[in-house]
């Protein structure tokens, strides 16, 4: 399978970087993991940093500051997964195995919430303090996504289906990596339904009063 658009430059670095948000991580790694022109760039970038690294003078640190620091970690660690049940890995075929995990259930289990007609979406929880939104949403054959800018990141992996907008033809792993600047309308192809995955900074700008008039009822 031919994968046509990428990661921009800056989300892979900051991917290698171990800097992305959780949302845009989960979003990112799904289209590396199937992309080979990505995970080479990434690889690339990691090295890159390890070199740099390398040169970097070190710095003495306090008496027993390495050991603060790992039971400050430890810690964290006991906090973030406290009470919480480690998630059910479910084989579905069509989502990355990462994107599996955090859902837990199959693809058919899922409660949609309808944003549209013919769009439906479905957020994961990923905590109160967690940096932008990541969610599954669904668009019905031959349907149109309503025209929207951007006020912030916007990162969508298709994972079935194909849809077209100015950017061009948009397939199975392939990315939109935009920013603020970009507007667009989303047209889905007919014949299959449209599955993508997304992480956005922040909500949608639509340009029409309906879509804006129903957006704090859908979340997107």
């Amino acid at each position: 399978m031919t994968i046509n658009h990428h990661l921009d430059e800056s989300t892979i670095i900051s991917f290698a970087a171990g800097a992305l948000p959780a949302a845009f991580a989960v979003v990112a790694s799904g289209h590396i993991d199937h992309c080979t022109d990505c995970r080479a760039k990434v690889a690339k970038a990691q090295s890159l940093g390890g070199a740099i690294l390398e040169n970097v003078e070190a710095v003495a640190l306090a008496p027993g500051a390495a050991n603060n620091l790992l039971e400050r970690l430890e810690a964290a660690d006991r906090n973030a997964f406290k009470d919480t049940p480690a998630p059910e890995c479910v084989n579905d075929d069509v989502l990355p195995p990462a994107v599996a995990s955090l859902l837990g259930i199959p693809l058919s289990d899922i409660s949609w919430k309808r944003a549209g007609r013919g769009i439906s979406t479905h957020q994961f929880d990923l905590g109160e303090n967690a940096a932008g939104k990541l969610f599954l949403m669904n668009i019905a054959a031959g349907r149109k996504v309503p025209e929207h800018g951007h006020t912030g990141h916007e990162v969508t992996l298709v994972l079935s289906g194909a849809y077209n907008d100015k950017c061009g033809r948009f397939a199975r792993w392939d990315v939109a990596d935009l920013d603020p600047d970009v507007e667009h309308q989303p047209v889905v192809e007919n014949g299959e339904d449209c599955l993508c995955l997304v992480a956005v900074e922040r909500p949608a700008r639509f340009k029409d009063f309906l879509p804006r008039l129903f957006q704090p009822l859908v979340g997107i």
